[in-house]
C-alpha cells in the first residue's frame, strides 16, 4: 500500500539521497506498514513527524528506531501540553484557588534569559540616569 500511495515520494527521497541529502522525510504515512516500507526503500537517516491527532502513528523512540528512523519531530506536543496546563490553571483560578503545579519565579527568569538581560543592562548602564 505504501509503495503505491507514496511511490513518487519514495522515488524522490531516493533521488535526494543519491544527490547528497543528509536526511529524508515522508509526509504522513498512515500506518506502521507504510512507515516500514519507506524506511526499507530509502537508505540513510530518516525523520518521523509525530503530530497528536495527525495521520502518522505516534510510536516510541525505540519503535521508530526499529523501523529505521533516526530522528523524530514532535512539533505540537509542547504547545498542546502548554494549552492544557493553561486551561487547568484558569479553571483553578476561576474556582478561587491558586494553581499548585507552577515553576518557580527563579526558574522562569532563568528560562527566559533574565541573567543575560541583567548582564547587558549592567554593560550598557550609564551614570547619567
Amino acid at each position: 500500500a505504501a509503495q503505491g500511495r507514496h511511490r513518487e515520494a519514495i522515488a524522490r527521497a531516493r533521488e535526494f539521497r543519491r544527490i547528497g541529502a543528509d536526511i529524508t522525510f515522508l509526509e504522513a504515512p498512515l500506518d506502521v506498514d507504510e512507515m516500514r516500507a519507506y524506511c526499507d526503500a530509502v537508505d540513510g537517516p530518516k525523520v518521523a513527524n509525530l503530530v497528536e491527532g495527525g495521520d502518522t502513528p505516534i510510536l516510541s523512540p525505540t519503535e521508530l528506531g526499529d523501523l529505521g528512523y533516526k530522528l523524530s519531530m514532535n512539533p505540537l506536543t509542547l504547545q498542546m501540553a502548554s494549552v492544557r496546563a493553561i486551561e487547568q490553571a484558569l479553571t483553578t483560578l476561576a474556582g478561587g484557588e491558586r494553581p499548585t503545579e507552577l515553576t518557580s519565579f527563579a526558574d522562569l527568569q532563568e528560562i527566559a534569559g533574565f541573567p543575560e538581560y541583567f548582564a547587558a543592562e549592567q554593560r550598557y548602564a550609564t551614570d547619567d540616569a
